[in-house]
């Protein structure tokens, strides 16, 4: 959408040769329609009247006509609601599970044209659960702006998605939507987690034909757009900002008119006619019209086949001769298919220039006449688009900036939101009292959204062009006839009695706002439809009985004639009571549908309903912070805090059923940035918001509510609670009243414009504003005089006062008394002689300025092992706690040089590391809020030896058998290589021993055991073996006997005679003479008592024998 402050004067700038913007605008011929036959009576704005049918809409998004006269009507949130005109009852039929956040959500609904014959309706909403290859859900809250450190372009995928075009089968038994026999029709891929343009209306054709708008899906507020065309594809930006690639793309349903025919089954085929021919490589077949922004509302005239509709603009408040044109909005009729030019052009086909967003300079200029190229990186369809068509209408801000002046001046506040439009056709033969007149045949009825007003275009031609314009039942019409104004019109069409059905909006944001309705306009000269209204004291309550006293006094006669009033106290079809006040007792728990309709003497009545609820009473939801009016700055984080009372479920919520959207309120109206859900946390604030243009009023808004638990069978109530919050420069133009001042342009003002005349008796207003956490104001007049700031009213006291004197701007400080405290309404008064650009409020406001908290947890708790070691993988986690909400958990491995995310964008969770690697890890930790704000780093030392350490053992090897004669020398050592060796020990046998050298023949025969232990610092061991076997033979004898002469053990007689009975015992055995060889033995160890010689023989006796 385009909201914008109006100006007295439009502000000119000279823009280079290059850029194809248009001359001053001129006014145009017109047409003379007032001497047409019937137009006395059908400009009698007395005869005709609104009817309220119901307030009971939600956020309301699309209507649609039954042929018995009743309406179905959206909600953003997924409601379908059905409203009976002739018993005042509103009630939800359906409920669609929509993914819900920015502009997404629930969108149009639209009956067949042969709905009476097939009862098929049409639906076009953003599903929750989507079907692959798409993610299945999609991330809360919104994705950033740029791509992550360490992630590729697959990173954008997450938030891949698809609105849906179905078509559902009506039960007229159960009086709603059989969900069971949804047919999918077509699926149009977007990227989500951000704003905005969604479009979504559908309207037929006489062919059967179906056309679907869709939108750019491309925010207005994106960096570097400034205002003007969002082509952002500089490296590592969200895909999000190229609009080329939606709206400027062939090869893309984004910012479309798609024209189809449904088939039977649900699947669709393309008519011949469209932008381009099937098989066109780079293009989509199904696209009827393209390079459109938010084709939001689109009509099609049956009889001639023109097919219409308004598209909204980006925000530039002046041309720029390095960007290109102020931001218009258009209005179209074609009945051939075309390109609408954006984002290359826009308006009168004036041409952009393809900025570069990465250096912030300009490029050439796009070609709209000739075909723009397409040079996005995102881009894939057709390099060179089809020549662009200019509008019939365009408009922008102020008088002077089109053509058609009417257009900014029917009733002039601000902003430009184009609508429809839907084509009035009379019909003669068609028994319907409240049905339009002739005169209006065959005119359009364009309405906009942001100034509040309808307007009847005469297009002789279905390609236009137009050639009159007339303002329909304005606002001071209705208000003089107290009958509800047009406020923020949203959806409109003509009904099958001719009478035009109108769905308000309403001036709130994200919510069912007070003025939000559904009504009926009818052509109804002389006697008007009473208009009923219930009170209710009490509405609801915990506990039967509950006795409720109903009051329809506030009813009103158009004429002032005495009214009858008749009640239906519990619903159930039967008028119970009569009397302007009643008084009933409900005496079982329930919620009850009262009805109240009041009659006039003619026999004209009209009908409404409120619901009294028994057992349940709604919540209370309260915002602790921030307040109502405080100050924030594009891109801080404004922390919040919520709690709810309830009478039946206590003062302790269920934060799940806490929902809250957070706006960019944009002059009179807002666009939702991010929904959410929880009792506290905090808003991030887009940091891009100016991107909307300088010249644009822009605020915060948050709207939230609580839904608690019902009671059994009675329904479950919801409490609700909004704010504003005003960004710490408030221009002075932008302020929410001006009494006795003019504004004018300025191009040395800070937003190219200034308020003058403020003279005594004179006085701006900005409301609702709370000083909490201000210091102090600047101001920035020109002038000579004084300005004084007051509280609550322009005639109390002032708080703060400032003196200028001189011709140029200048910047100064307030001489601030004590601030006022709580919320009111600021009032800036003058002794005259004061021109005023702009306030800045110098402060925190209630932005988040505390830094995360930041700790850490380790599993196991303790070290494992030794010595402050841990011998197992640890754990460690991170905790961040924050007044607002943490945004980034990062850990570093390398003493701050680098950092690691560790929180999961997805979830929010913080993810747990697991330090397994051998070492010791010094490990930071920090965390960051979406404020920015950056805790002090934490850190922890780790250290982990999960490794024993390494035994080595040389001199002996495992499994070798050696004689008993041999000397070995035995040696072992230990490696750690993290936490070092503590102990080395050696057993053999179970005895202890050191390393040296072993003779064999001390030990005994048979196998031993040398066990090696080593234990390093953290407490792991390593644990040894070796076994080995001591064996002997003749050779091992005989070294042995050899060996104890030589030193004297054995005298040389005793050496000769054990050394014969060796040699004569060795023959024997190898002759395989075993007795004889034991028998030599036996006398060898005869001849000696030496142990080791009788140990060892007898040994070897054995293992002969």
């Amino acid at each position: 959408m385009k909201h914008s402050r109006r100006r007295v004067a439009a502000l000119g700038l000279a823009l280079a040769t290059a850029v194809a913007l248009p001359q001053a605008a001129t006014a145009h011929d017109g047409v003379d329609h007032g001497a047409e036959p019937g137009a006395d009576a059908a400009l009698d704005w007395s005869a005709y009247e609104k009817i309220e049918l119901t307030k009971n809409v939600g956020e309301p998004i699309s209507l649609a006509v039954m042929p018995d006269r009743t309406v179905l009507h959206t909600a953003r949130n997924g409601d379908i609601r059905l409203t009976d005109p002739t018993t005042g009852v509103t009630r939800v039929i359906n409920t669609i599970d929509v993914y819900a956040n920015s502009e997404d959500g629930m969108q149009t609904i639209t009956l067949d044209p042969d709905f009476e014959e097939n009862g098929w309706v049409y639906l076009y909403y953003a599903p929750r659960v989507m079907e692959a290859p798409y993610p299945t859900t999609t991330p809360q809250g919104s994705a950033p702006n740029q791509l992550p450190a360490g992630e590729d372009e697959s990173y954008w995928d997450q938030w891949k998605g698809y609105n849906q075009l179905t078509r559902v089968q009506w039960d007229p038994q159960a009086r709603q939507l059989d969900m069971t026999t949804e047919q999918v029709i077509l699926k149009v891929e977007v990227q989500r987690g951000q704003c905005c343009h969604v479009a979504g209306d559908v309207a037929f054709d006489a062919d059967g034909n179906l056309y679907l708008s869709t939108g750019d899906n491309t925010p207005a507020g994106t960096p570097g757009a400034n205002g003007f065309a969002p082509n952002n594809d500089a490296p590592g930006m969200n895909p999000g900002f190229d609009a080329r690639r939606g709206a400027g793309s062939t090869n893309d349903l984004r910012g479309k008119i798609l024209r189809i025919t449904v088939q039977e089954d649900g699947s669709y085929t393309v008519p011949d006619g469209n932008l381009f021919e099937p098989g066109t490589e780079g293009t989509r077949p199904e696209i009827f019209a393209m390079g459109l922004r938010n084709p939001f509302r689109i009509d099609v005239d049956a009889e001639t086949g023109a097919v219409m509709w308004g598209d909204y603009g980006p925000d530039s408040g002046t041309a720029d001769p390095a960007r290109g044109p102020m931001g218009y909005v258009e209005w179209m009729s074609t009945t051939d298919p075309l390109n609408g030019g954006w984002p290359y052009c826009h308006g009168p086909n004036a041409n952009y220039n393809e900025w570069d967003f990465a250096t912030a300079t300009p490029g050439a200029w796009f070609d709209c006449e000739a075909g723009a190229e397409n040079n996005s990186r995102w881009n894939t369809g057709l390099d060179v688009l089809p020549p662009a068509t200019a509008p019939q209408l365009y408009y922008g801000d102020n008088p002077g900036d089109q053509p058609w002046d009417e257009l900014v001046e029917f009733d002039p506040q601000g902003g430009q939101g184009p609508m429809g439009s839907p084509m009035y056709r009379y019909d003669e033969t068609l028994d319907a009292a409240g049905k339009f007149p002739e005169y209006w045949d065959g005119k359009a009825f364009f309405y906009e959204f942001s100034q509040d007003y309808v307007a009847a275009l005469t297009v002789p031609e279905p390609d236009g062009p137009v050639t009159h314009i007339e303002h329909f039942l304005p606002n001071a019409a209705l208000r003089a006839q107290v009958q509800a104004i047009t406020d923020s019109p949203i959806d409109m069409e003509f009904g099958p009695d001719g009478s035009l059905y109108v769905l308000d909006y309403g001036n709130g944001f994200f919510r069912q706002n007070p003025e939000a309705g559904l009504y009926r306009i009818d052509y109804a000269p002389g006697n008007k439809t009473p208009q009923a209204a219930v009170d209710a004291d009490p509405i609801s309550s915990s506990e039967a009985p509950l006795t409720v006293t109903l009051d329809g006094s506030r009813s009103v006669d158009p004429e002032g004639e005495e009214l009858t009033y008749e009640w239906d106290l519990d619903g159930d079809g039967t008028f119970d009571a009569t009397g302007a006040q009643v008084t009933h007792t409900y005496t079982e728990l329930g919620q009850y549908t009262v009805r109240l309709r009041v009659t006039d003497p003619e026999g004209k009545f009209g009908i409404t309903s409120r619901a009294v609820t028994v057992g349940n009473v709604a919540p209370t939801l309260t915002l602790d912070h921030p307040a109502d009016g405080g100050f924030f700055g594009w891109g801080d984080a404004v922390p919040y805090r919520f709690s709810v009372s309830d009478p039946e479920d206590g003062t302790t919520p269920v934060c799940s059923r806490l929902s809250w959207t957070f706006g960019l309120g944009h002059d009179t109206h807002a666009h939702p940035e991010v929904l959410g859900s929880g009792c506290s946390g905090a808003w991030a604030t887009p940091a891009d918001a100016p991107e909307h243009g300088e010249t644009e009023k822009l605020f915060g808004v948050v709207v939230a509510n609580y839904t608690d638990a019902g009671n059994g069978d009675v329904p479950a109530a919801q409490g609700e609670v909004s704010i504003v919050l005003n960004p710490f420069v408030k221009e002075a133009e932008h302020a929410d009243a001006l009494a006795g001042v003019e504004v004018a342009e300025d191009t040395t003002a800070g937003a190219l414009a200034k308020v003058t005349s403020l003279d005594a008796g004179d006085h701006l207003a900005f409301e609702p504003v709370n000083l909490a956490g201000i210091e102090g104001v600047e101001a920035t007049l020109a002038g000579s005089g004084t300005l004084a700031l007051r509280w609550g009213s322009p005639d109390a006291e002032p708080f703060g006062t400032v003196s200028v004197d001189g011709e140029d701007w200048q910047t100064l400080p307030v001489v601030l008394d004590q601030l006022p405290e709580g919320t009111s309404a600021l009032y800036v008064t003058s002794t005259g002689g004061v021109e005023v650009d702009r306030f800045r409020f110098i402060g925190t406001g209630v932005t988040d300025v505390t830094a995360p908290v930041v700790d850490h947890s380790l599993t196991p708790a303790e070290p494992t092992g030794a010595n402050g070691w841990y011998t197992e993988p640890v754990t460690l986690r991170v905790d961040a706690t924050d007044d607002g909400q943490v945004a980034s958990v990062e850990v570093s491995y390398d003493g701050g040089a680098t950092w690691q995310s560790i929180r999961s964008w997805w979830s929010g969770a913080v993810n747990p590391v697991t330090l397994s690697e051998d070492g010791v890890h010094e490990v930071l930790y920090r965390a960051a809020d979406n404020g920015g704000n950056v805790s002090e780093v934490g850190s922890v030392t780790v250290r982990i030896d999960t490794t024993a350490p390494e035994v080595t053992v040389t001199g002996v090897e495992d499994g070798v058998d050696a004689g008993s004669s041999a000397t070995v020398d035995v040696a072992f050592s230990a490696q750690d290589a993290t936490s070092g060796v503590a102990e080395l020990t050696a057993t053999l046998d179970g005895e202890a021993v050191e390393p040296g050298t072993l003779d064999l023949w001390t030990v005994a025969l048979g196998e031993h055991v040398l066990v090696v232990t080593a234990t390093d610092e953290a407490g792991n061991v390593t644990e040894q073996s070796v076994t080995f076997t001591v064996t002997t033979s003749f050779a091992d004898l005989a070294a042995h006997v050899g060996r104890l002469a030589a030193d004297g053990t054995l005298t040389q007689g005793e050496s000769r005679q054990l050394s014969a009975l060796l040699r004569q015992a060795e023959r024997h055995a190898d002759a395989g003479r075993t007795t004889q060889a034991v028998s030599a033995l036996e006398r060898f160890v005869g001849a000696t008592d030496d142990e080791l010689l009788v140990r060892d023989a007898q040994a070897l006796a054995e293992q002969i024998g």
